[in-house]
């Protein structure tokens, strides 16, 4: 389990021992569609694996790293580590690949062009590539919002507004941009057996974001009645601990080899 204590201090001393000693690393996490529950692609997902802190989610160090002025460093790890593993395991070369990215990194003016030719060099898609940017970072930084999902938009990459729905935003806002896809905030599908303003949400935003012409993607599906809840609604496609927990780039190759057997607990 990660370390979740509201006290957890992280120093930008030990994010750099964590980029200069191989404390990260990556695990990747199945997207499906949640109609057909056939695989789409995965999402690349950073942990720290702290010598005496234990394992510490992004959440809890991203900030840190910002204000130092380290998550360029950090980008660049999980783009060479993320690139690398898509184009080593077999079965994934036609599915898409998801990567979260600061919007710190974003406002520099070289990162699209520096990240189409890290794709070239790699062989791999620009259009395979999901970029995806917290909805309170895209808030944040509204003002440059057009101009970054623009430039990434025009190499070819897709990008997708993370976390929505608990951030001061709505839809309408947002669709000013250049985005194709929204990622509902896990909390909501993981409530929504027992809450009706969870159940609300889930349907208004789906509604909201079909009529936009903007794919869905729900987090946080852990049992068969938010998938079918989902599927009533239309809703594109599904992350969550009912399809896979986040795996080690090992891990999923195995997963792919046997994924209908470890899909079986889903299957209609």
């Amino acid at each position: 389990m990660a370390n979740e204590h509201d006290d957890l201090l992280i120093t930008s001393e030990e994010v750099q021992a964590a980029i200069t000693g191989g404390q990260l690393s990556l695990c990747y996490q199945p997207k499906i569609d949640c109609e057909t529950l056939s695989l789409k692609g995965f999402e690349a997902l950073i942990r720290w694996n702290h010598p005496t802190k234990g394992l510490i989610l992004p959440r809890e160090f991203i900030k840190v790293a910002e204000d130092a002025g380290l998550i360029g460093k950090i980008t660049e790890m999980v783009i060479n580590e993320a690139f690398q593993w898509y184009t080593t395991t077999n079965g994934v070369q036609s599915l898409g690949l998801s990567i979260n990215i600061s919007a710190k990194r974003l406002s520099d003016l070289d990162f699209a062009d520096w990240l189409r030719k890290k794709c070239v060099a790699s062989g791999i898609r620009t259009e395979a590539v999901t970029l995806e940017i917290s909805e309170s970072a895209v808030i944040t930084e509204r003002l440059h919002a057009l101009d970054m999902f623009t430039r990434l938009q025009t190499k070819g990459f897709r990008v997708a507004i993370d976390g929505f729905g608990i951030a001061n935003s709505n839809l309408a806002m947002l669709a000013k941009l250049p985005f194709a896809e929204i990622k509902i905030e896990k909390s909501f599908a993981m409530t929504a057996t027992q809450s009706e303003a969870s159940k609300t949400f889930l349907r208004s935003t789906i509604q909201q974001c079909h009529s936009l012409r903007l794919e869905v993607v729900a987090e946080g599906v852990e049992d068969r009645e938010t998938l079918e809840f989902l599927r009533e609604l239309g809703c594109d496609y599904i992350h969550g601990y009912l399809v896979a927990q986040p795996m080690t780039g090992e891990q999923t190759r195995d997963w792919i080899l046997n994924r209908r057997k470890m899909t079986r607990h889903i299957l209609v």
